[in-house]
Formats: structure tokens, C-alpha cells, sequence
């Protein structure tokens, strides 16, 4: 570890081991930086010390030494890459570095607020069973050095974490019956009848919300989805292995404005010989779908807002629900137009 001269150095770049792992590849292909000031204390009572307003610039701007950029975050031997399964160990390391390295980069506030960005979730269908404020499954339970009691191997992430339960719900039906009031999923109900006549449907329940940031400029694409499963593996640390899984690409034609090779389009979504990848565990849609913004069904949104607005509840959703309008039948030579805008002959 070595100490940056801000005298006689300008910038100083590294890239993470799964970084260089990518350029080695040919796959390296930066999108975006971003600002960190994690080195940087603000307040000197967090470290037991005063000081006045004054100094605090100085202290900060002038005072503070700066450290070399560090690269390596895991040991040598927490990876080894010795032709097995190697592909599977730089995923894993990929979503440790993803995780674990300089999670908490400066926000972009709106330039007529006073607060910092902040996240607003209202649930439309669903109930929170328990929230924490920190991914505690992050944190390496092994003291360093060993035998202190009190000092972890890195710091703890300040990530919220929402817990759901999803519900099945499940009947047998009669055809000479009445039907089920819930929506059958024909992926998890069987297909067999037994000897009465009968069948086991099973519906599941969804969770349904509405996320917005606040305090910053709310566009389009303000959020990355990922999925990771929690395996019951640890690492050796004692961290819990949090295991990546893939969405299923859509086929694009069009990127950054561009008219893309139909091959190449392709090959970018991951098919092969213009197949569709069959979806196996490793992949969400294995498990269950996600929609985001148009995505979702217009009539699933409106009839969760208007229970909710009977009960008084989220009056303020900034969300438009067209009237729906009866449906009527006509006769194959009816027609709806004015009887003045037509005249006899």
C-alpha cells in the first residue's frame, strides 16, 4: 500500500482482478464512473476529536493523505484458478467485488432540494414481513486477527432489506363445478384427473409496488434489477455465498441507435442457431417473472389502486386509470353515426 502524491500524480487508475479478467477477454467495455468519498471524514467526533469549521477545509482538502488505488479485495486463496471450474469461480467473484467493493457512491440531488436521494416504496398488492436496515449476510463472521471478539474483515452494507412471502394458493376443482375466483398459473397446475373428475389447480399470489426515488432527477431507467440466490454456502470468512442468476434477453435489433446484423442481434441475446437458451435454475424465469413499468398489465394496476382508494389508502398515486367502458354488441348493419350527418336520398 502506498500513499498518492498529489504533487507529482494527476490520476490514478486499477482495475479489480475480475476487471483485468475481462480485459484479458477482450470484454472489458467501461458504461460509467462514478464518485466515491469513503476516505474522507467529515466529522472529526466520530473520531473522538474537535475541531471548528475552519479547519475542517484545510483538514480535508490540504491535511487528509490520500492511498494508493487498491485492486485486490480477496486473497489468493479464496479463488484459485486452476482449470476447474473456473468460469463458475469468476462469476462468484464477480458478484463479491459487485457487492463488496466501494458500494456507497455519491447521489445526484436535485439542484432545489435539501435532502438527500431517498427511496419511496408503497405496496399495491402484498405485505412486508420484516425489514433491516443492513445486508448483514455480507459481513465475514470470522474475527481479524483472530481471537479479538470485536473486529470484522470489512464493514457492514447499509442495504435495506425487504422480506416477502409469496403464497400459493391451491384448490381442487370440479368441471361440473364452479370454477376457482383466483387466476390459474397452467405452468404449476397439473394436468392430471383423477378417477372423480377432479383437478389440483394452483394459483400464485403476486407482488405488486410502486418504487420512486426522491430528492434526485427520477428518469426512465433509474434502477438496475439483480438477482441473486442465497445459497448455504460460506465463504471462507464465514460470509454467506450470494449466487447471481440471468435474466432471459430479448432479442434487440436496434443498439445505441444502430441497425444491428440479425446474427449479431443474436448472438447478443444469448440464442443459439436463433433458439431461445432453454431456461434451467440458473435463470429467473425459472423461478418466476418480473415486470417492470408498461410490462404489467393496465387492469391488474387499476384494480389494486381502486381497493386501495376505498380504503382510504394512497389517494395521492400518481397513477391514471382510464375509465373502462362496457362493452355492446351491434348488428352487422347498424351503425353509429349520427342520423342528421346521413341524409335520405
Amino acid at each position: 500500500m502506498k500513499f498518492f502524491d498529489s504533487k507529482e500524480e494527476v490520476l490514478d487508475i486499477q482495475l479489480t482482478k475480475y476487471g483485468r479478467h475481462l480485459l484479458s477477454q477482450g470484454s472489458w467495455k467501461p458504461e460509467y464512473y462514478a464518485f466515491f468519498d469513503d476516505n474522507v471524514l467529515y466529522d472529526v467526533q466520530y473520531g473522538g476529536l474537535t475541531e471548528n469549521k475552519n479547519s475542517a477545509e484545510v483538514r480535508i482538502q490540504d491535511e487528509t493523505p490520500l492511498l494508493r488505488t487498491q485492486g485486490n479485495f480477496v486473497g489468493l486463496e479464496e479463488y484459485l484458478f486452476d482449470t476447474r471450474d473456473d468460469e463458475f469461480d469468476w462469476i462468484r467473484l464477480n458478484a463479491y467485488e459487485k457487492l463488496n467493493v466501494m458500494p456507497f457512491s455519491l447521489g445526484t440531488t436535485k439542484l432545489d432540494s435539501t435532502k438527500t436521494p431517498a427511496l419511496k416504496i408503497r405496496f399495491l398488492e402484498g405485505k412486508i414481513q420484516n425489514l433491516e436496515n443492513n445486508l448483514t449476510g455480507t459481513v465475514r463472521t470470522d474475527d481479524v486477527p483472530a481471537g479479538t471478539g470485536t473486529t470484522y474483515s470489512q464493514q457492514l452494507l447499509k442495504i435495506p432489506q425487504i422480506d416477502l412471502d409469496v403464497k400459493f394458493k391451491i384448490t381442487v376443482a370440479d368441471p361440473a363445478g364452479p370454477q376457482p375466483r383466483f387466476e390459474i398459473d397452467p405452468a404449476l397446475s397439473t394436468d392430471r384427473t383423477y378417477a372423480d373428475g377432479t383437478k389440483v389447480l394452483i394459483g400464485p399470489d403476486q407482488i405488486l409496488f410502486v418504487i420512486e426515488e426522491k430528492n434526485a432527477n427520477f428518469n426512465y431507467e433509474n434502477f438496475d434489477i439483480e438477482v441473486f440466490e442465497i445459497t448455504n454456502q460460506t465463504g471462507s470468512f464465514g460470509e454467506t455465498v450470494l449466487e447471481p442468476m440471468s435474466f432471459r434477453r430479448p432479442l434487440k435489433m436496434v443498439e445505441n441507435n444502430l441497425l444491428l446484423d440479425k446474427k449479431e442481434a443474436e448472438y447478443k441475446a444469448g440464442r443459439i442457431s436463433g433458439r431461445p437458451p432453454e431456461i434451467d435454475p440458473t435463470y429467473v424465469e425459472y423461478f418466476f417473472n418480473i415486470n417492470v413499468d408498461s410490462e404489467i398489465d393496465e387492469n391488474t394496476i387499476c384494480k389494486s389502486i381502486s381497493q386501495l382508494k376505498s380504503a382510504d389508502r394512497f389517494a395521492d398515486l400518481e397513477i391514471n386509470c382510464p375509465d373502462i367502458m362496457t362493452p355492446t354488441t351491434a348488428g352487422l348493419y347498424s351503425s353509429d353515426a349520427i342520423d342528421e350527418d346521413c341524409p335520405d336520398y
